[in-house]
């Protein structure tokens, strides 16, 4: 009997430390590429760095945003929000480009490997009209950036 509730208790806890160890491999920071399509306005596709941090539930992300011609970088777009212990993201942005405001909602999936974000950006153009397009991101961890966490603590 003794015997049963030690190993009973033995796996209850290496499976609270396999949980928590998979949630912690999550903290980390990423890098990735973050592609849109070409609107009526812009002269081509955009194509641009990201850079993804993820600590604990809170998840922020920033990327240069660009003239429409993508000649001369104007500004950034900072997006954050969440991650749950499956490693789903959702985040949101807000920002203006010429004399508009532009919302980015962000869906996709981490794991310690990676992962990719889906957005859709809409705006409304000073002449009433709406527009949007779809955006996708591809991360994988920023190396070194996990082990320097790591031996900080």
């Amino acid at each position: 009997m003794h015997q049963s509730t030690l190993a009973l208790t033995i796996s209850a806890a290496a499976s609270l430390l396999a949980a928590s160890a998979g949630a912690e491999s999550l903290n980390d920071a990423y890098r990735g590429s973050y592609v849109c399509e070409k609107t009526q306005a812009t002269r081509n596709i955009l194509r641009v760095p990201i850079d993804l941090v993820v600590n604990g539930t809170d998840v922020r992300f920033g990327r240069p945003l660009f003239n429409l011609k993508g000649t001369r970088v104007t500004g950034t777009e900072m997006a954050s929000g969440t991650i749950d212990a499956a490693g789903k993201i959702h985040l949101n942005s807000e920002y203006i480009v010429l004399g508009f405001a532009v919302h980015g909602a962000y869906d996709g999936a981490i794991t310690a490997h990676g992962g990719t974000l889906t957005d859709t950006q809409s705006w409304r153009w000073p002449n009433g009209n709406a527009g949007s397009r779809t955006c996708v991101a591809a991360l994988v961890p920023e190396p070194g950036a996990q082990r320097l966490a790591s031996s900080e603590q």
